[in-house]
């Protein structure tokens, strides 16, 4: 799997299927939108089930999480070109951050799941 076609995949999922279905209690956005206003480490979280190789990386000195995959970083729109390691420390135990938790969390994780099993569905089936 390419992680950029994953994030394409991602976001398209979640602007086709939830994008403006307000899926959750009063909320209409875009995957952008969504995943950029307190919900980035549940995108981070997406990345880390798809390549469990990765790394979560929380923000220490910027309200922000990524997902480091080899040398590279990544978030919702794709490559994250602003890391810098003074400003992210790595969520080793994937637990996130209070700071990072949705009001939804509970909604919010069983999208995640959802999105999860989609994509890993969708790539098995291209390998047969």
């Amino acid at each position: 799997m390419n992680i950029l076609d994953v994030i394409s995949e991602i976001n398209k999922k979640f602007n086709e299927e939830y994008s403006n279905a307000g899926f959750l209690k009063n909320t209409k956005h875009n995957a952008t939108s969504f995943f950029t206003t307190q919900a980035c480490w549940y995108y981070a979280y997406i990345l880390k089930k798809l390549f469990p190789e990765g790394e979560i990386y929380l923000g220490s000195k910027v309200p922000h999480v990524i997902f480091g995959l080899g040398n590279d970083f990544y978030d919702v729109g794709g490559y994250y070109y602003f890391y810098n390691e003074n400003h992210f420390y790595p969520d080793k135990e994937v637990i996130g951050s209070a700071v990072y938790e949705h009001p939804e969390h509970r909604d919010v994780m069983n999208l995640c799941t959802s999105i999860i099993s989609d994509i890993k569905g969708k790539n098995k089936r291209r390998v047969r």
